[in-house]
């Protein structure tokens, strides 16, 4: 941040509109794509989201569990019916 001089508020709307363009970005290929089998593309595209929830807001998940075990809980004991 101090490289480029800026704030770290300015920091992170930065890379949050880097992720968004790089999501159309993966969007677009996707629908492209039609030499591999869709389940193979979904698997990649799941990669990506399970990446980007782990990471939203700026907070690791991975590392520190805490900040998953509410959707742990939700997602375990408490499933939503269909």
């Amino acid at each position: 941040m101090k490289q480029y001089d800026m704030s770290q508020e300015e920091a992170y709307k930065l890379i949050l509109k880097e992720i968004e363009d790089y999501w159309i970005v993966m969007n677009e290929e996707c629908l492209k794509l039609d030499c591999i089998p869709s389940p193979v593309v979904e698997s990649i595209v799941n990669v990506a989201r399970v990446a980007e929830f782990t990471y939203e807001n700026f907070e690791d998940k991975y590392t520190n569990g805490e900040l998953l075990k509410d959707y742990i809980v939700k997602l375990i004991l408490k499933p939503i019916s269909i």
